[in-house]
């Protein structure tokens, strides 16, 4: 029976489990000693989908909301860096403001930039942190792996 017109979004999927689960055959196989398990159902009805590497830094966090999502749009390069707007055509200039040298993209604004590069050296030399700052890509893979640990330095 196709969805009828009109519905929520939630009912929509309302609608949609109700023809996976009459599609998943006999409901025999959610029962375990005689009680029906929420569980399998649960894992019956889900989407698998592509387990990413930075769920860690996003849902465990204990930030702000407002800096979450700001942290999740970034690692999804969706910030509305000047090299984003002259490509929509809203600004006509991309350099950098604070080093004058290059586009302002993300990986740029954030670890190339020499302005944000001698920020992070100073905010790590406070942290106790021994090391250099790396492209974007390396420092995403050193917080993935950063978020892992129990130490409470992690939290940071």
């Amino acid at each position: 029976m196709p969805i009828p017109n009109g519905l929520s979004w939630s009912l929509k999927k309302i609608w949609q489990q109700k023809e996976t689960l009459s599609n998943s055959g006999d409901l025999q196989q959610f029962v375990t000693a005689g009680r029906f398990k929420i569980q399998r159902m649960y894992n019956h009805l889900r989407q698998q989908g592509e387990s990413v590497g930075w769920k860690r830094i996003v849902c465990n966090s204990h930030a702000s909301p407002k800096s979450v999502f700001i942290v999740w749009l970034a690692l999804q390069d969706r910030l509305a860096t000047k090299e984003r707007l002259r490509r929509w055509n809203v600004i006509a200039d991309s350099v950098c403001c604070l080093c004058h040298s290059t586009d302002e993209s993300r990986d740029h604004l954030f670890f190339a930039c020499s302005f944000a590069s001698d920020i992070w050296n100073q905010v790590l030399q406070r942290s106790g942190i021994h090391r250099t700052v790396g492209a974007w890509n390396d420092e995403v893979q050193w917080v993935q792996k950063a978020s892992r640990s129990t130490r409470s330095n992690a939290r940071m």
